[in-house]
């Protein structure tokens, strides 16, 4: 999901978070990215007094837009989806998986990805699959960290420890982990079961998620806080919505504080 940021028209930002994905390995490199561009709130209007100001953000925008279309205009696996209202993060992961249904019906799993959180660790996207096919009914979705987070829990939910192949040196796998660049421990993958939802970088799965978008009372808002809330509500009954930790893996980029060049 993008937005208006004040480096704008550039595309270097979401180039960037894009590119990272090449560190989810095992992950087509044909998958479908859909980019949605988000419209102003109703309240930049009524809040910026200056016409100018205005004329010139949504020119930045408008251009931004147009800078996608002809950066991906020959890749058939991207799709901009530029917006003609404020939709919010909601309403854009909305959309775009109703686009993805429409054109890619067979898909299974969605990142999530914001437009200014890039992955900087190399991430094993096969072993995660792995564990969403292994345990269908406990893992619905994995969080990337941006920071530790300190005694992540939910109710009586237990680590995961799932044994995977290690890549290699020239990042190929293999099963002997003397021939790798990893120590044994790096065979065992751990997810964390959480009680905390965020809107940063997640993998979820796609029929799951949707449904969970959908159950808002409005979609046109950012899902954290009543996912939090909700998640927060169930893990206190002992139960859980499947929520799990990767690990710190991501690193934001703070779209809305960079400045032109």
């Amino acid at each position: 999901t993008s937005s208006w940021i004040p480096t704008h028209p550039s595309t270097e930002m979401i180039e960037t978070v894009i590119n990272s994905t090449e560190r989810l390995k095992g992950l087509s490199p044909t998958a479908p990215t859909v980019i949605t561009i988000d419209d102003f709130h109703s309240d930049f209007f009524k809040e910026t007094k200056s016409t100018s100001e205005i004329d010139a953000k949504r020119k930045d925008l408008e251009e931004y837009s147009m800078n996608l279309l002809k950066k991906y205009a020959k890749s058939p696996n991207v799709h901009i989806l530029p917006g003609m209202d404020h939709l919010h993060i909601g309403g854009s992961v909305l959309k775009a998986m109703e686009l993805i249904e429409l054109l890619h019906p067979t898909v299974k799993y969605v990142y999530y990805i914001q437009h200014d959180f890039e992955f900087f660790e190399r991430i094993d996207h096969s072993a995660l699959i792995e564990v969403m096919e292994e345990y269908p009914n406990t893992v619905n979705l994995i969080r990337f960290l941006a920071r530790n987070e300190k005694n992540p829990k939910c109710g009586n939910a237990t680590k995961i420890f799932h044994t995977v192949r290690t890549f290699g040196d020239n990042g190929t796998i293999n099963n002997d982990v003397s021939r790798g660049s990893r120590s044994d421990s790096s065979r065992v993958l751990t997810l964390i079961p959480a009680e905390k939802y965020s809107d940063n970088n997640h993998l979820a799965r796609f029929q799951w998620y949707k449904e969970t978008i959908q159950s808002l009372i409005s979609v046109r808002r950012a899902p954290e806080f009543p996912l939090q809330k909700r998640a927060r509500q169930i893990c206190q009954k002992n139960e859980s919505m499947g929520i799990y930790l990767y690990g710190h893996s991501i690193r934001h980029l703070d779209g809305r504080n960079t400045l032109k060049a």
